[in-house]
């Protein structure tokens, strides 16, 4: 039997095989999560190691330091690029911090086998890691060249963009949930450029209703809040005509925004309408009571416990007795029960 280097051929063979096989594999774990073009081809490149990053420029004596350019001290390696760079620590500890679920990692194989094995809830996560490594590349790609990096919160902001970048992001009940574990005890800011609009409703045994929503900003200022009293007998349609009211009330700086969450507690409503939006891709017909969503520049729907829904909840309580429209935080007719709620949830933000 032929032998090369210690080895027969068909070891050698059998080795070449496995070694394609993982290849194959590796490529399917990173289509099942419908990365962007780009974002893709950057992954396939980094798993097959043809990253333009400095240990590959010395080797073609291209370049003299195999460290990395942001001065981290250690060498260019897949496992800096992947986790080991201070600065895409910092993005993905922003992200999280946002409620969403990303993963870290400081080892490259540790990395491929999570995206190998990840699924179901762990997606939106795998998406959102592999995207923000991608952008935290293009950033040190400027600064090699002469070109200014985005800030931390910038690169943060794009990755979830990039990641909902088609008008709609329909993310399921059950996996936004997840990305807000321990987030429960109070409200939570959407990304930087974008509006939450949290509504909810209330029902009395005389069919005495109300719905009410608030909209905040990144910063979790107010923007805006509302409660409308009217006669029901079914909560779940009282929640859904809490989103159907916002027809009646957008405003330009809401298109301006770079996208809006609608949230609320109703899960059922919720997933209602997101199905809704997913039929309309597909249609391109929707409920002309919900035509006005297409408008935003992106929008998210989600489900969040009662007690991230405070605010909502006591405008929906307020409504019962009275209409308003509140557009000032000044204004003299805003209870003093809402404004400590407010503070209440500001200062829990201030201290997160």
């Amino acid at each position: 039997m032929c032998k090369f280097s210690g080895k027969s051929i068909t070891a050698l063979a059998f080795e070449a095989s496995l070694e394609h096989g993982t290849e194959l594999e590796r490529w399917s774990c990173l289509k099942k999560f419908k990365l962007k073009q780009k974002t893709e081809l950057f992954w396939w490149r980094l798993q097959n190691n043809c990253i333009p990053s400095n240990p590959f420029l010395v080797k073609r004596k291209i370049c003299i330091s195999s460290h990395c350019p942001r001065g981290c001290g250690v060498d260019e390696d897949e496992n800096h690029l992947i986790g080991g760079c201070f600065k895409i620590k910092n993005v993905i500890s922003i992200i999280n911090n946002w409620g969403f679920m990303v993963p870290s990692f400081d080892n490259f194989q540790r990395c491929m086998d999570f995206l190998l094995n990840a699924n179901g809830r762990s997606k939106l996560g795998a998406n959102l890691f592999c995207t923000t490594v991608y952008l935290v590349w293009k950033s040190r790609c400027k600064l090699i060249h002469g070109d200014k990096e985005e800030s931390d919160n910038t690169l943060a902001a794009n990755a979830i963009s990039m990641v909902v970048s088609s008008n709609f992001l329909n993310i399921q009940t059950g996996s936004w949930d997840a990305n807000q574990l321990g987030l429960f005890s109070t409200w939570h800011p959407p990304p930087p450029g974008w509006i939450k609009i949290n509504v909810d409703a209330a029902l009395k045994s005389n069919n005495m209703a109300g719905i009410g929503g608030v909209a905040r900003d990144d910063k979790g200022r107010f923007l805006m809040a509302f409660g409308e009293k009217c006669w029901h007998w079914d909560i779940s349609q009282l929640e859904l005509l809490a989103v159907i009211h916002l027809k009646n009330l957008v405003k330009d700086w809401m298109f301006e925004a770079q996208g809006v969450i609608i949230e609320g507690d109703n899960c059922n409503i919720i997933k209602l309408i997101q199905n809704a939006v997913k039929a309309w891709k597909v249609s391109k017909m929707i409920d002309e009571n919900l035509a006005f969503l297409l408008d935003f520049n992106q929008i998210v729907f989600s489900c969040s416990p009662r007690v991230s829904n405070k605010l909502a909840d006591i405008c929906a309580n307020l409504a019962i007795d009275s209409s308003f429209l509140w557009e000032n935080i000044l204004d003299f007719s805003i209870p003093s029960s809402f404004l400590y709620c407010l503070k209440e949830e500001c200062d829990a933000l201030d201290n997160s």
